[in-house]
């Protein structure tokens, strides 16, 4: 059932997803991350485990942040979670062809809207290079930094006509386009014109989007808010925005508070509007499923009365 969609066209409230990506499911399906982040099959099998114990109201093949930068040569370590080791540097070695894997089998399998992650080319701009390189790159060398987002967007946009063949929704990461890093006037001059163009792509096919930025996001609401994205997952959802938010619990308080905290945050967040009620991030792998379980659970009483 789809419950995102009438949110999106303001003929409900609210929906509820915790930011639950396949680093939890395989921890709560016993199995190692190591082993699913490169097989499809493994991908599809946690994250329908995670929706079977959950029942949230979307799913998200988030698998790990480096799926583009690993493909463009850039070397990647399970540890056993994914950790980047450094720019470019090696051949690449190619998931992306796993994560459509995945996401046919997904199509098959649930009944919700299923979205794929993917990386804001500036962020994965920033995997490239190395983040303080390109930081510099930015003021230094503001040339050479836009060749390489533009590589970056011409991987993203190859890898995104793949994603929609299949038929689903996207969600795009861009966590270094955060206001917490740099300027809204880089934010304007850099990531802003990448996005639109990737969301532009999105709509022409019919597909829902999202965007999630950490950090501080209010400077850049008002170019956030022209994007055209139907949901803007961010920290602060008490920022003024006309684009649906997605959050409203704080990630250390599903990890370390009890369900009367995490409902506390629940009854404020439900003030506004029009919400997806979710984790402000991705759900810490070690978090207890009771607390998530308490979270929809609350959510489903809350819509039945």
């Amino acid at each position: 059932m789809d419950r995102i969609t009438p949110v999106i066209n303001k003929d409900s409230h609210f929906a509820i997803f915790p930011i639950v990506c396949v680093d939890h499911c395989a921890h709560i399906a016993n199995v190692k991350f190591s082993d699913v982040a490169i097989d499809g099959e493994k991908i599809a099998q946690v994250l329908t485990h995670g929706y079977n114990c959950y029942q949230y109201d979307m799913v998200l093949l988030f698998l790990d942040a480096y799926i583009e930068a690993q493909a463009l040569g850039c070397p990647v370590r399970f540890t056993p979670y994914s950790t980047l080791l450094g720019p470019r540097s090696i051949q690449g070695f190619d998931r992306t062809n796993e994560i459509i894997k995945a996401a046919q089998i997904l199509m098959e399998k649930i009944k919700v809207p299923l979205f794929v992650s993917i990386k804001g080319p500036f962020t994965l701009a920033s995997f490239l290079t190395g983040m303080q390189d390109f930081l510099k790159m930015l003021l230094k060398d503001p040339t050479h930094a836009k060749a390489v987002i533009e590589q970056a967007l011409d991987f993203q946009t190859k890898y995104l006509e793949r994603l929609l063949e299949v038929g689903a929704n996207i969600f795009i990461g861009d966590p270094v386009a955060s206001a917490t890093v740099i300027s809204p006037v880089v934010f304007r001059d850099f990531a802003y014109e990448p996005l639109k163009i990737l969301l532009s792509m999105i709509r022409k096919k019919g597909a829902l989007s999202g965007i999630h930025i950490c950090g501080d996001t209010a400077p850049l609401i008002p170019m956030l808010d022209t994007l055209g994205t139907d949901i803007l997952s961010i920290e602060d959802i008490t920022i003024k925005s006309t684009t649906l938010k997605m959050g409203g619990v704080s990630t250390s308080t599903i990890l370390r508070g009890s369900p009367a905290d995490i409902r506390t945050e629940m009854e404020r967040a439900l003030q506004e509007p029009r919400l997806i009620l979710s984790t402000s991030c991705d759900v810490p792998v070690e978090t207890n499923p009771d607390n998530i379980k308490a979270m929809i659970g609350w959510a489903h009483e809350y819509t039945d009365n």
